[in-house]
């Protein structure tokens, strides 16, 4: 987890080198706030069910699709998802390049990280909890 967020927390200080502004994910005005919770973690179970079932299982062991499958994945959850939610997916994305905004930017895109971890921490738990009930064999 800390390798992730280092990682996020180096591409949002890029970002700003390149293009001289802070980027972090905001849910879109309007809509009530549990529903970018629940976009992020909806989104985030799927996620981690494709790496789970691709990436990392048994049964799955040396496939060459598991890019893809989780690339797609990304893919549909931005497209659907990330209007409402911001589209982080991702505890690490979403903590990461608020925290550069905060402090860099001097944003108050703060109290927005709850949902960025909140919404993908319960999705990826729950994700956990079913990849194990369906495949229990599976270390």
């Amino acid at each position: 987890m800390a390798v992730q967020l280092i990682g996020a927390i180096v591409a949002a200080v890029l970002y700003y080198l390149i293009y001289g502004k802070t980027i972090a994910p905001a849910p879109t005005p309007g809509f009530h706030i549990l529903k970018p919770v629940l976009i992020e973690a909806v989104f985030t179970f799927a996620l981690a069910m494709v790496v789970l079932h691709s990436a990392t299982s048994q049964k799955t062991a040396g496939n060459s699709f598991y890019g893809l499958a989780i690339g797609f994945t990304i893919l549909a959850a931005a497209t659907a998802g990330g209007p409402i939610s911001g589209g982080a997916f991702n505890p690490a994305v979403g903590s990461g390049s608020i925290l550069v905004d905060t402090i860099i930017g001097h944003h108050d895109s703060i109290k927005n990280i709850w949902i960025y971890l909140v919404g993908p921490f319960t999705g990826g738990a729950i994700a956990g909890l079913v990849f194990k009930f369906v495949n229990p064999d599976d270390k």
